[in-house]
């Protein structure tokens, strides 16, 4: 019956269809996992550390720098207290100042004495700072953290946002196809209707199609995508700490699985779960969209 009833489910427009819908969902959830690796990185960087700059200008600056890096160390919760040398805060300043060559240097600009001050907890340090060198400018790197834990929370709730419309899309075209399809067939349908088939076998028949259809499109869907989530992972892996090691591959095909090895070890658990879950999703989707369709129109049959 499946074969006179709906053609169009065979059409490849479904399919093709789903998969269009699979590849965008899959670009923003791809998306999600690669602000969320980030901002937890950064933050997590950022959080438990202070940047201290001490003007060049700065009366007995080597003294009373001396100074604050004992007055620092002997502060609870502080861990370390490092001082950036000229070439690590020439790299810090490039973007603003440029890259300078070791020869040349800066002339007429002096650059500040610049602390990394790393913590376990959250001391005052500006406090502290300002009793022993007031002249000094203190950043607490937190504070960076929080801004991007307010930003990724949006993104988030922007990729969410799009994956939810991207779904509402999906029903609302899967169930125009499978309309269309039904409407095509109207008096094949009519004749089976009423010889004595019941509604529900006939949009469980339908429902089943789409629902077949829906996971082949979504498939390969997934397959579009796979290059992006390669690349993907080239790019999370310097934040990866559970990456494993490259190796050297004998051969074209040795590459290529030690390529997706390397992507399922490097990307989060959750992207490739919910990245998995998405076939399944469009075959629910599918089957739901169809069996729900179908209902209606025959309902309305004289």
């Amino acid at each position: 019956m499946s074969a006179p009833v709906s053609p169009g489910l065979r059409s490849g427009s479904l399919p093709l269809l789903v998969a269009l819908m699979t590849l965008l969902a899959g670009l923003s959830l791809a998306g999600l996992a690669g602000v969320q690796t980030l901002a937890e990185s950064w933050s997590g960087a950022a959080r438990n550390a202070t940047t201290i700059e001490i003007p060049s200008d700065t009366p007995q600056l080597a003294d009373r720098t001396h100074t604050l890096i004992q007055t620092l160390t002997k502060t609870p919760d502080v861990t370390t207290v490092r001082e950036l040398s000229t070439k690590e805060v020439q790299t810090l300043l490039a973007p603003w100042l440029g890259q300078v060559s070791e020869s040349a240097g800066l002339p007429g600009l002096s650059l500040p004495v610049v602390l990394i001050v790393a913590h376990t907890g959250t001391p005052d340090l500006g406090t502290i700072v300002q009793g022993v060198l007031p002249e000094a400018v203190v950043e607490e790197d937190r504070r960076w953290g929080e801004r991007l834990n307010g930003l990724g929370n949006s993104l988030i709730a922007c990729a969410w946002l799009a994956v939810s419309l991207i779904a509402a899309i999906a029903v609302l075209s899967v169930g125009m196809t499978v309309r269309r399809s039904v409407m095509a067939q109207r008096k094949s349908v009519e004749i089976v209707h009423f010889l004595g088939a019941g509604d529900l076998t006939i949009s469980s028949r339908i429902a089943g199609r789409a629902a077949l259809l829906s996971l082949a499109g979504s498939l390969v869907g997934l397959l579009l995508l796979s290059p992006v989530i390669t690349m993907l992972a080239r790019k999370l892996t310097p934040f990866s700490h559970g990456a494993p090691a490259a190796a050297s591959p004998a051969s074209t095909w040795d590459a290529l699985i030690a390529t997706w090895w390397s992507t399922l070890h490097v990307l989060p658990r959750m992207l490739l779960e919910e990245l998995g879950a998405l076939p399944l999703i469009a075959a629910g989707l599918g089957w739901l969209t169809a069996q729900t369709v179908v209902l209606v129109w025959l309902r309305r049959l004289p």
